[in-house]
């Protein structure tokens, strides 16, 4: 039987991106010695449905995915659930959202369809991954002041506004910030206190900022970036905000740590989010990093700047 390249996409993603590119896409992807196989989502679950099918199948020669970040978590939680089996193959990311910080972070190109061509030109890069309690999360993981910002937005919303949709949604949320009595253990580590914000992250910006996520960031150095914010006095938001955006953790209210484990424990429910969508509550979250866990396919201009980034062999 022939080798297949799956292509899963989010047709509503963004401002609907892959939809108007489709054809132009698709004929990028073709592969005279494969067949093209067109998946397209149409609820929560599908992406990662589709991944676990295809993949089982052993006859699966790359994964294609396309959308906003909440279709690329789905797709790497289908990819590593059957990892074991042997069935690694790499994935190319098109990115179709609103802010793209993944895509952007492994310096995806803003053209769909020349994304596309990455399939058969790309070279490939192993990049870490993580897990939050039982499942994957690609980049993000996050508790506190403006994280339901992403997921309460409707689509509608993003497609029109883009960036800015979050921006002002996550204005409106200042007036209602929660703060939470955690224990916090990290690798060798040990800290205690009441917080209103906490981020696990692995990218180079998150909500559309560069830098604050902090500097030299590596994606396959299989340790992830770590800022909790404690409770703080109104007036002291101003220098925070401007501490966090310069990458400058000198602020008392302020933890930041490169880390491979983290383990969050709360006396009540925390609400978090993996990846921009809602990732449930509990009081206990042991989020772990897994080193250079999936193969993504980026530019080969990128060759020693992403340290393990090989070329791509068929």
């Amino acid at each position: 039987m022939r080798e297949k390249i799956v292509f899963i996409y989010n047709p509503n993603a963004g401002k609907r991106k892959v939809q108007v590119k489709l054809s132009d896409i698709v004929k990028e992807l073709f592969d005279e010695n494969c067949d093209l196989v067109l998946s397209p989502t149409k609820k929560h679950g599908d992406a990662q449905e589709s991944v676990k099918t295809y993949l089982k199948e052993g006859l699966c020669k790359r994964i294609i995915c396309s959308g906003g970040d909440g279709t690329l978590h789905e797709v790497i939680n289908g990819m590593l659930s059957v990892s074991t089996l042997g069935n690694r193959v790499p994935l190319l990311y098109l990115p179709a959202g609103s802010t793209n910080d993944f895509g952007n972070s492994l310096k995806m190109p803003k053209d769909m369809v020349e994304g596309a061509k990455l399939g058969r030109e790309g070279m490939v890069f192993p990049c870490d991954m993580a897990v939050f309690n039982t499942e994957y999360f690609v980049y993000t993981a996050a508790f506190g002041m403006f994280t339901a910002v992403s997921y309460a937005t409707k689509q509608s919303m993003k497609n029109v506004f883009g960036h800015l949709a979050y921006v002002l949604n996550g204005a409106a949320s200042l007036g209602n910030i929660q703060k939470y009595d955690m224990k916090v253990s990290y690798d060798d580590h040990y800290t205690e206190g009441r917080f209103v914000y906490g981020m696990v992250v692995n990218s180079e910006s998150i909500g559309g900022f560069k830098g604050i996520t902090g500097k030299d960031i590596s994606l396959n150095d299989g340790m992830y970036e770590m800022l909790l914010v404690r409770e703080f006095k109104a007036f002291e938001l101003p220098d925070i905000i401007n501490c966090i955006m310069h990458a400058d953790y000198s602020n008392p209210n302020l933890l930041y740590a490169r880390v491979k484990h983290v383990r969050f424990e709360c006396d009540r429910p925390v609400s978090y989010t993996l990846d921009g969508e809602f990732g449930g509550e509990c009081k206990v979250a042991e989020i772990s990093i897994r080193y250079r866990a999936v193969d993504f396919l980026i530019p080969k201009s990128l060759i020693g700047v992403w340290e393990g980034a090989d070329k791509l062999k068929d």
